[in-house]
């Protein structure tokens, strides 16, 4: 696992900030990250005379107040500018392109991102994000405690399960997190007959039986040691990720960790439904989406010409 070495904070100038600023506390003390950003994209404006006559007040440019606010925010909730190299970037533009764009150019490993479970906002810019970013995503609500004592990670036997999972293990040096794996199998019980208690029991025991064996070839194939346990649930509605978050939920997980898997159509952009539908605000779970950064940037470069 790449080390969180550059994170990025993404400020709206909303109630928000603060939580993600006190978060970032918790990221240095706990990642010991070397660099800080925290990013805001203004919307290129410009107000006509008549309108600025209105506000005498607004004495100063725009860009210089929102600027001053944001640093202002920083100073006050940041407790680390003396321990990590810290920066403030007013970007203009498009926030979803701008985001990425300096992500890319500043070589961002972590971007720390907010799900507003009571504040105001859908959070549609959020998701378009995660989903774009070449680099990893952390997103955290307003009522996120600030630890990680148990990770819960998407098992689906691809080679991004085996980063999140290396990825998880690191996490747990840092912080003590205990691990466990969680593959959702999807059975098409629409067309099989409808069994008993008697026989759903056998078949989720010959399931059980099934899962660990492909766990142990693919511990085997990626060279991991075999000290993670992997329970799994049936997928009987066609939704992975609520089967996902209610085990995280069930079993009292701090972190959702999932390894994103790029796909191929545009209307999918790059972020596949599971980790979308996880990102979603009403999901109360932090999740930390797990991308290749290489991988990422090659796809926006073909899609965009980034």
């Amino acid at each position: 696992m790449a080390a969180f070495n550059h994170i990025m904070i993404c400020l709206d100038l909303t109630e928000m900030d603060e939580t993600l600023i006190k978060y970032t506390n918790f990221l240095v003390d706990t990642l010991a990250p070397s660099s800080v950003t925290f990013i805001h994209v203004m919307e290129t404006i410009e107000i006509p005379d008549e309108l600025a006559d209105a506000f005498p007040e607004m004495d100063r440019p725009l860009n210089e107040l929102v600027e001053e606010e944001i640093k202002e925010k920083v100073d006050t909730h940041f407790e680390h500018q003396d321990k990590v190299k810290t920066d403030v970037l007013l970007d203009y533009g498009l926030t979803t392109e701008q985001i990425v764009q300096q992500a890319r150019r500043l070589k961002i490993d972590l971007a720390l991102l907010g799900k507003k479970i009571g504040y105001e906002g859908e959070g549609g810019v959020a998701r378009r994000i995660v989903g774009l970013i070449p680099a990893s995503v952390l997103m955290v609500s307003e009522t996120t405690p600030h630890q990680i004592n148990s990770i819960l990670i998407r098992m689906d036997f691809s080679r991004m399960s085996a980063i999140a999972m290396k990825t998880a293990k690191a996490l747990a040096s840092f912080t003590g997190a205990s691990l466990e794996c969680h593959h959702v199998y999807k059975l098409p019980l629409g067309y099989i007959p409808q069994k008993g208690p008697a026989e759903v029991k056998k078949l989720r025991k010959q399931i059980n039986g099934y899962v660990q064996k492909e766990y142990r070839a693919f511990l085997k194939k990626h060279k991991i040691e075999d000290d993670i346990p992997c329970s799994f649930s049936m997928d009987m509605q066609g939704d992975e990720a609520q089967m996902l978050y209610g085990h995280a939920v069930k079993s009292q997980a701090d972190l959702i960790l999932v390894g994103s898997k790029i796909k191929s159509q545009l209307a999918n952009v790059i972020l596949d439904s599971t980790s979308e539908k996880l990102a979603d605000a009403k999901k109360n779970v932090p999740i930390m989406v797990i991308k290749d950064r290489k991988q990422s940037i090659g796809f926006l470069k073909a899609l965009f010409d980034y």
